[in-house]
């Protein structure tokens, strides 16, 4: 009997070791991957919720002024009268404007750095209503241009 000295033809072991390496890098990558990516939304998670914070505890300060307001404003019937405009300069950051049938209060409540909350109440006989509140970016408003058309 004669014997074959050849090989049944497949797949050697250099092949598959390779295969194996390029496996375990690719979910190595993968994992770095997935690492950084879980990284960055906890650090965006941890940056919304201090903005959230911060909003809310302006809110809450803005809302202060608005219940200091109305209650300064409750004691008089006669909006010109100059005792109130000073009791308003008492409470700071106010601005206001008498108009014939009462008047206009705003101000402004720092939420950080960049933005605050700019709201705006008006004040007449018939009560006390919220005209304007909302986040601005600064200090002031901007002023809205008007719709105007320019005939182009």
């Amino acid at each position: 009997m004669e014997k074959n000295n050849t090989r049944p033809a497949g797949i050697g072991t250099g092949y598959l070791s390779l295969m194996m390496i390029f496996v375990v890098l690719c979910l190595t990558m993968l994992a770095a991957l997935s690492f950084s990516a879980a990284e960055s939304e906890r650090k965006y998670s941890e940056k919304a919720a201090e903005y959230t914070k911060a909003y809310y505890e302006a809110d809450a300060r803005a809302k202060y002024t608005l219940a200091k307001v109305a209650e300064t404003v409750d004691d008089y019937i006669d909006y010109s009268d100059f005792m109130l405009f000073g009791e308003l300069d008492e409470i700071g950051g106010l601005t206001y404007e008498s108009r014939p049938d009462g008047i206009d209060v705003s101000w402004t409540t720092e939420i950080n750095d960049r933005q605050s909350i700019y709201s705006e109440i008006r004040i007449t006989d018939a009560g006390l209503d919220i005209t304007d509140w909302r986040t601005i970016q600064g200090d002031a408003p901007e002023e809205e241009p008007l719709g105007v058309w320019m005939g182009e």
